[in-house]
Protein backbone atom coordinates (compact mmCIF):
# COMPACT_ATOMS: atom_id res chain seq x y z
CA UNK A 1 0.00 0.00 0.00
CA UNK A 2 3.08 2.23 1.02
CA UNK A 3 4.35 1.73 -2.95
CA UNK A 4 1.08 2.57 -4.28
CA UNK A 5 1.18 5.79 -2.67
CA UNK A 6 4.40 7.10 -2.85
CA UNK A 7 3.77 6.17 -7.07
CA UNK A 8 1.09 8.04 -7.14
CA UNK A 9 2.99 11.13 -4.98
CA UNK A 10 5.53 10.59 -7.59
CA UNK A 11 3.46 10.50 -10.62
CA UNK A 12 1.75 14.06 -9.28
CA UNK A 13 5.03 15.74 -8.91
CA UNK A 14 5.77 14.63 -12.42
CA UNK A 15 3.19 15.87 -13.91
CA UNK A 16 2.64 19.13 -12.34
CA UNK A 17 6.50 19.63 -12.90
CA UNK A 18 6.02 19.25 -16.72
CA UNK A 19 3.16 21.62 -16.63
CA UNK A 20 5.18 24.40 -15.30
CA UNK A 21 6.72 26.70 -18.35
CA UNK A 22 10.02 28.07 -17.91
CA UNK A 23 9.92 31.49 -17.56
CA UNK A 24 10.96 33.85 -20.70
CA UNK A 25 14.64 34.58 -21.04
CA UNK A 26 14.93 38.08 -19.00
CA UNK A 27 16.81 40.69 -21.73
CA UNK A 28 19.43 43.75 -20.54
CA UNK A 29 18.79 46.81 -22.58
CA UNK A 30 21.57 49.65 -21.97
CA UNK A 31 20.68 52.97 -24.21
CA UNK A 32 24.21 55.17 -24.23
CA UNK A 33 24.90 58.73 -25.94
CA UNK A 34 26.67 58.41 -29.26
CA UNK A 35 27.31 60.55 -32.21
CA UNK A 36 29.05 58.34 -35.33
CA UNK A 37 29.98 61.24 -36.99
CA UNK A 38 32.70 62.25 -34.58
CA UNK A 39 34.30 58.81 -35.52
CA UNK A 40 33.37 57.53 -31.99
CA UNK A 41 31.94 54.00 -31.60
CA UNK A 42 30.61 52.07 -28.77
CA UNK A 43 32.76 48.81 -29.18
CA UNK A 44 31.42 45.63 -26.62
CA UNK A 45 33.22 43.13 -24.91
CA UNK A 46 32.51 40.16 -23.01
CA UNK A 47 34.43 37.97 -20.29
CA UNK A 48 32.77 35.11 -21.10
CA UNK A 49 30.09 34.98 -24.63
CA UNK A 50 26.86 34.62 -22.31
CA UNK A 51 24.59 37.51 -24.44
CA UNK A 52 23.97 37.76 -27.87
CA UNK A 53 24.06 41.51 -28.01
CA UNK A 54 21.28 43.22 -30.72
CA UNK A 55 22.42 46.67 -30.93
CA UNK A 56 20.15 50.40 -32.63
CA UNK A 57 21.25 53.79 -33.42
CA UNK A 58 18.37 56.99 -33.35
CA UNK A 59 20.13 60.27 -34.20
CA UNK A 60 18.29 63.13 -32.57
CA UNK A 61 15.85 65.66 -33.68
CA UNK A 62 17.22 68.16 -35.51
CA UNK A 63 16.67 70.67 -38.10
CA UNK A 64 16.78 70.11 -41.48
CA UNK A 65 20.54 70.57 -43.22
CA UNK A 66 22.25 70.13 -39.84
CA UNK A 67 25.31 67.86 -39.44
CA UNK A 68 26.75 66.49 -36.59
CA UNK A 69 23.73 65.57 -34.62
CA UNK A 70 24.73 63.27 -31.91
CA UNK A 71 21.60 60.75 -30.92
CA UNK A 72 21.26 57.43 -28.81
CA UNK A 73 22.78 53.73 -29.07
CA UNK A 74 21.05 50.95 -27.87
CA UNK A 75 22.32 48.02 -26.68
CA UNK A 76 20.25 44.92 -26.01
CA UNK A 77 21.85 41.68 -24.46
CA UNK A 78 19.60 38.25 -24.49
CA UNK A 79 20.74 35.96 -22.78
CA UNK A 80 22.19 32.55 -24.03
CA UNK A 81 23.37 30.53 -21.03
CA UNK A 82 23.94 30.67 -17.20
CA UNK A 83 26.94 32.27 -15.59
CA UNK A 84 28.76 35.04 -14.78
CA UNK A 85 30.10 38.03 -17.23
CA UNK A 86 31.45 41.31 -17.43
CA UNK A 87 30.32 43.31 -19.71
CA UNK A 88 32.27 46.73 -21.30
CA UNK A 89 31.33 49.11 -23.18
CA UNK A 90 33.83 51.37 -24.63
CA UNK A 91 34.03 54.51 -26.90
CA UNK A 92 36.77 55.18 -29.13
CA UNK A 93 38.16 55.72 -32.35
CA UNK A 94 39.24 52.52 -33.49
CA UNK A 95 41.68 53.69 -35.87
CA UNK A 96 43.08 55.73 -32.87
CA UNK A 97 44.79 52.69 -31.16
CA UNK A 98 41.84 52.22 -29.18
CA UNK A 99 42.19 55.58 -27.32
CA UNK A 100 39.16 55.90 -25.78
CA UNK A 101 36.43 58.92 -24.58
CA UNK A 102 34.59 56.34 -22.05
CA UNK A 103 33.91 53.09 -20.64
CA UNK A 104 31.08 51.69 -18.65
CA UNK A 105 31.14 48.09 -17.54
CA UNK A 106 28.69 46.11 -15.84
CA UNK A 107 28.44 42.47 -14.23
CA UNK A 108 26.18 40.14 -14.78
CA UNK A 109 24.85 36.77 -13.29
CA UNK A 110 22.80 34.44 -15.24
CA UNK A 111 20.53 31.99 -13.68
CA UNK A 112 19.60 28.04 -15.21
CA UNK A 113 16.23 29.97 -16.21
CA UNK A 114 18.19 33.16 -18.51
CA UNK A 115 17.21 35.05 -15.66
CA UNK A 116 19.65 38.01 -15.17
CA UNK A 117 20.91 39.91 -12.62
CA UNK A 118 23.00 42.63 -12.54
CA UNK A 119 26.23 42.80 -9.59
CA UNK A 120 27.38 45.78 -10.45
CA UNK A 121 27.78 48.81 -12.90
CA UNK A 122 30.62 51.23 -13.13
CA UNK A 123 32.10 53.85 -15.46
CA UNK A 124 35.97 54.35 -15.88
CA UNK A 125 35.34 57.32 -18.57
CA UNK A 126 38.75 59.03 -19.52
CA UNK A 127 38.55 62.98 -19.02
CA UNK A 128 34.95 63.30 -16.92
CA UNK A 129 33.18 59.78 -16.40
CA UNK A 130 29.50 59.24 -17.43
CA UNK A 131 27.45 57.67 -14.91
CA UNK A 132 27.02 54.34 -15.61
CA UNK A 133 23.48 53.93 -17.01
CA UNK A 134 21.20 51.89 -14.60
CA UNK A 135 20.45 49.10 -17.55
CA UNK A 136 16.38 47.53 -17.97
CA UNK A 137 16.16 44.00 -17.41
CA UNK A 138 12.67 42.66 -18.45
Amino acid sequence: MKRIVILALAAALLISACGKEAPEPQTVTVTLKSNPTTGYSWQVSQTEELFQVDRSYVQNEHAEGMVGVGGNETFTFIPLKAGRTEVTLTYARPWEGGEQADQVVYVFEIDNDLQVKMINGYSTGVDEPIPAPTPSIK
